[in-house]
């Protein structure tokens, strides 16, 4: 018998092989039970972890309603409950939905031309996506595709999206949730490489700053391919990562945290065994802030850390009593400098 823990433990990629195995086993038994773990992901990954009970089940049997009428007999109904604070409520502009980053000094949101924002000239060929430091966004795609963004994070979407290919650009970081179409792959563009897809979720990290290319794979399967002919080719499976460095070396990763790295698309940062300069960059795109470092000792320390603060000041309070420094913050600058210097 299938319990609500098991679909949550296949979500969250913590099932074993043969979990998982009996889990498909029990979908396959009735198309329904695909259309209730649709549901499930879709609020697990777009929403976040959830501080109320949902009532998915409920929620698939509207959506059978409204497509082909009443849900079959003996459709199962599926009651989740969070471990963590959801993010806020989203706020809407245009076709994009926007969520600050569970930051409150850091995020702001301008009514007059707003960090999220779709540009949609007549002559332009495609529409463009950005969010601002401290920010993540959230669409849909005209094929039903869905895609979170992370923070300052630039997508590219072809006016013609759809008709005859499936293809987007990206600079930064995004989850795509892919709807099924064996006719047209699905492809993710950045300055590294190609992602290609069919209908599964990912995320793809690009920022132009990190010259490289990082494919994690949540569900389905993906080919990772570098921008030169010679670069090599990887087929990535669940809970693999993907990396295509600058010179289109490529290495693959196995059985790695969805937790860890796919933890931003519920409002927290994780970072296991990282470099110090990659937990600055990351903590400098959510918070907003430009952190210097007085002492470049500090450049060598690796790190294992979580920050779920909305607050600035409390996610740089937390890293320096890791690091054993104190901090200054003037606006957007911080510095981190050891605890017995004057600057």
């Amino acid at each position: 018998m299938i319990q609500a823990s098991d679909l949550l433990r296949l979500v969250e990629g913590e099932c074993s092989p043969a979990e998982a195995a009996a889990i498909q086993a029990w979908i396959a038994a009735d198309p329904a039970r695909g259309e209730l773990l649709d549901e499930l992901r879709a609020v697990w990954r777009l929403t976040g972890d959830l501080t109320r009970p949902w009532d998915v089940g409920a929620a698939r049997g509207r959506l059978l309603r409204a497509r082909r009428g009443a849900p079959p007999p003996g459709a199962p109904t599926l009651q989740l409950h969070s471990r963590a604070t959801a993010p806020p409520r989203p706020r809407r502009w245009g076709t994009a939905t926007v969520w600050p980053a569970r930051i409150a000094a850091a995020v702001v949101l301008v009514v007059a031309g707003a960090a999220v924002w779709s540009h949609r000239s007549p002559s332009a060929p495609r529409r463009e996506y950005v969010t601002a430091p401290g920010q993540r966004a959230a669409l849909t795609l005209p094929d039903g595709s869905r895609v979170l963004l992370s923070v300052g994070t630039r997508l590219l979407v072809p006016r013609d999206y759809g008709v005859v290919a499936r293809a987007v650009e990206l600079e930064g970081e995004a989850y795509f949730v892919v709807r099924h179409d064996p006719a047209r792959p699905f492809l993710v563009r950045t300055e590294h490489g190609t992602t290609e897809d069919l209908g599964t979720e990912f995320d793809v990290r690009a920022y132009r700053e990190e010259q490289s290319l990082q494919v994690v794979v949540a569900t389905g399967r993906v080919t990772l391919r570098g921008i030169a002919a010679a670069d090599s080719v990887l087929m990535l499976r669940p809970r693999e990562r993907g990396v295509i460095d600058s010179s289109g070396s490529a290495t693959i990763t196995s059985r790695v945290s969805l937790k860890n790295y796919l933890a931003w698309t519920r409002g927290t940062l994780r970072f296991d065994d990282a470099p110090l300069s990659s937990v600055l960059a990351q903590l400098e795109r959510w918070y907003d802030l430009d952190i210097q470092i007085a002492d470049p000792s500090l450049e060598q320390e690796r790190l294992t850390i979580s920050f779920t603060t909305e607050s600035a000041d409390e996610a740089v309070t937390a890293l320096a009593k890791v690091l054993g420094v104190r901090f200054t913050r003037a606006d957007r600058v911080v510095r981190l400098a050891p605890v017995h210097s004057r600057q």
